[in-house]
C-alpha cells in the first residue's frame, strides 16, 4: 500500500555538473564527487553503487575518491548532511516570517536539493549509528523549528497538531524527490508553495470518535507468515541486510525451509508487493462503483489509500525503500506495470475532478498526497496524535484539489 513512486518513476534528477577532463584537478572536486554520489545513490540505491561508479561519473580514478572520502558511507553522510546544513542556514529567524514565506523557503530548498530527499528517507540506515543519529538530530531541528513557527502563528492548534501539519507539509514538499516530473522553475515553486500552504493552514477535523486499533489479519498459511515477517524485517533492516536464515528464524523454521514456499528472497519481496497493489486496485475499483460523481470517486480512492497505508506501515516502508531492488535480474515487470497502471488511473480520476489541471500538475498533486501519507505512516511517534487518520485523510484530499 505504498506510493507507486517508490520505484519505476523514482528518485532523482540527473546531475547537472558534467565531469571535468580526466587528469585535471578542479578545486571543487569534492563537490563534484558528492553530487555524483547523490545522483547515483538516489537513482540506483546505495547498495547498488560502488566507489568506482562514483569515480567514473566524475571521470577520475577510484583513488581520487578515497582522497576525499575514506569510504562510501562517508559520501552518503556528506550528501545528506550538506543539504540539511543548507536548509538550516536558510531558515528565517524565529518569529520573523509569515507562514507563506516559511513554506516558500522550504520549497526552494527542496527543489535545490531534490535528490537528497530519497537519501534521508531510504538510505540513512546504511550509516553508522553515530552518523545516522547526527542526521536525525538535524532533521529534528528543522522539524522542531517548523512546529514552533506553526504553533506561534496558529495558537488555536495543539502542539501535537502543529507538529502533524508541519510533518505533512514537509513530506508534501519532499515528494518531488521520488519522481522526475518537471515544470517551469517558477511555476514549480509556486505549485509547491501552494500545496504546502494548503496543509499548514488546514483545520484538523474534530476528534469526535475514538478510533479502534485495527488489528492485522493473522497469516492464514505458512507462506503468508513468511511474507508478513519478511516485510517487518525488510522495513527494519533493509532488504540487503536480511538473509533467508533471518526470515526463517522470525517464522520459527530453518532458513532453507523457506525455499519450500518461495524460490528466493526476491520472490518474497515481489509477492508481497503484488499482494499490496492487488488490495489497492480492488479499493480503486470499489470507489469507481460506489462513487456518485468524479469528486466522490476520488475521495473514496484517496481515503482508502490512507487507511491501507496507516494499517500496513511495514509494507509501505518496504515499497518506498526496497523497490530499487526490482530493477535488477529477477525483478518483476508485473509490479512495475501495476505501479504504472495504478498511478495513471488515480491521475485520471484527479483530472476528471479538476479538468483545468494539466496532466503533469495532476500527477504532482496525486504523488504529493501519496508520499505525504506514506511518510506519516512510517513515523511511529505521530500515532499518539488524536484524530490522526481523519487529519491525514483531509490533508491528502486538499492536496488533490
Amino acid at each position: 500500500m505504498a506510493s507507486l513512486t517508490a520505484s519505476g518513476e523514482g528518485g532523482t534528477v540527473a546531475t547537472t555538473v558534467g565531469p571535468p577532463p580526466r587528469g585535471t584537478r578542479p578545486a571543487n572536486r569534492r563537490e563534484l564527487l558528492r553530487q555524483a554520489a547523490t545522483d547515483l545513490f538516489s537513482r540506483h540505491g546505495y547498495a547498488n553503487v560502488a566507489m568506482s561508479d562514483v569515480a567514473a561519473a566524475v571521470n577520475v580514478g577510484p583513488s581520487a575518491v578515497y582522497r576525499h572520502y575514506p569510504g562510501k558511507a562517508d559520501l552518503l553522510f556528506d550528501a545528506i548532511d550538506v543539504a540539511l546544513e543548507q536548509t538550516l542556514a536558510s531558515l528565517p529567524a524565529p518569529g520573523t516570517a509569515a507562514l507563506p514565506e516559511i513554506v516558500r523557503v522550504l520549497a526552494q530548498q527542496t527543489l535545490e536539493n531534490r535528490p537528497t530527499g530519497v537519501l534521508w528517507q531510504r538510505e540513512v540506515r546504511n550509516l553508522s549509528p553515530e552518523a545516522a543519529a547526527a542526521i536525525r538530530r538535524k532533521r529534528a531541528q528543522i522539524s522542531g523549528w517548523l512546529t514552533t513557527e506553526i504553533a506561534a502563528r496558529r495558537p488555536e492548534l495543539t502542539i501535537e497538531h502543529a507538529e502533524l501539519l508541519g510533518v505533512c507539509a514537509s513530506n508534501t514538499l519532499t515528494s518531488i524527490s521520488f519522481h522526475h516530473l518537471e515544470l517551469p522553475p517558477e511555476e514549480f515553486l509556486d505549485l509547491l508553495v501552494d500545496l504546502g500552504l494548503r496543509v499548514v493552514l488546514m483545520d484538523p477535523p474534530p476528534d469526535t470518535t475514538k478510533e479502534s486499533k485495527r488489528r492485522r489479519a493473522k497469516p492464514a498459511t505458512r507462506a503468508d507468515e513468511i511474507l508478513d515477517r519478511a516485510m517487518a524485517l525488510f522495513a527494519e533492516r533493509g532488504y540487503t541486510e536480511v538473509s533467508i536464515d533471518d526470515i526463517g528464524a522470525a517464522v520459527g523454521i530453518a532458513g532453507p525451509s523457506v525455499y519450500n514456499h518461495f524460490p528466493s528472497k526476491l520472490a518474497i519481496l515481489v509477492e508481497a508487493m503484488l499482494q499490496g497493489y492487488g488490495v489497492l486496485l480492488e479499493a480503486m475499483d470499489s470507489g469507481r462503483v460506489e462513487g456518485s460523481n468524479p469528486s466522490d470517486v476520488l475521495r473514496r480512492v484517496s481515503d482508502s489509500y490512507v487507511d491501507q497505508t496507516l494499517d500496513h506501515p511495514d509494507l509501505i516502508s518496504v515499497l518506498i525503500t526496497e523497490a530499487v531492488h526490482l530493477a535488477g535480474p529477477g525483478g518483476s515487470e508485473a509490479i512495475r506495470e501495476a505501479q504504472r497502471s495504478y498511478i495513471q488511473d488515480w491521475v485520471n480520476l484527479a483530472l476528471a475532478n479538476n479538468p483545468a489541471d494539466s496532466p503533469t500538475v495532476a500527477r504532482i498533486k496525486v504523488q504529493a498526497a501519496q508520499m505525504m501519507v506514506n511518510d506519516v505512516a512510517r513515523t511511529a511517534r505521530l500515532r499518539r496524535i488524536p484524530g490522526l487518520r481523519a487529519t491525514v485523510r483531509d490533508a491528502a484530499w486538499l492536496l488533490q484539489q
